[in-house]
């Protein structure tokens, strides 16, 4: 119940309030953000944007590991013996990896780490196609267990 009243809270209270901010979705759930796009949204957004994504990176160190686990315990037991799990695993680490260059970056503000945005500018379009990588396996897993 409480990680379905976080996913909530998350995706409709923090996430629009920063959109409403800014002018745009946090980087986090576009696709594909260059380093200059992303340091633009960062200025145009002001002091009080970079604090709610502050905010949203900090809830969003508890979001991997609770899909992780899930995708990681539904790929487990679809799999019979686990052959898919890591793919969860590899999941979590994009995203983690996408987050830590976001703080770096919030974190160096006024000054803007290129080499960091870059960094998240790769991890996040890996996050989301492993995400792809997991649903498709999981509907192939899932079709797969019904048929025997």
């Amino acid at each position: 119940m409480a990680t379905v009243l976080f996913v909530l809270v998350f995706s409709a209270v923090i996430t629009p309030a920063i959109k409403a901010v800014a002018g745009g979705p946090p980087p986090d759930v576009i696709l594909y953000q260059t380093p200059q796009q992303l340091h633009v949204w960062l200025e145009h957004g002001g002091e009080t944007v970079r604090r709610l994504y502050g905010w949203f990176l900090l809830a969003d160190t508890f979001y991997p590991l609770v899909y992780g686990l899930f995708f990681g315990a539904l790929l487990w037991k679809l799999s019979l013996g686990g052959k898919a799990w890591h793919l969860a695993v590899y999941l979590v680490l994009a995203d983690y990896l996408e987050n830590l260059m976001h703080a770096v970056i919030l974190a160096s503000y006024p000054g803007f780490p290129d080499w960091a945005a870059w960094v998240a500018m790769i991890a996040t379009p890996l996050k989301w196609g492993l995400l792809l990588v997991i649903l498709l396996r999981i509907g192939y897993l899932w079709r797969q267990n019904r048929a025997r």
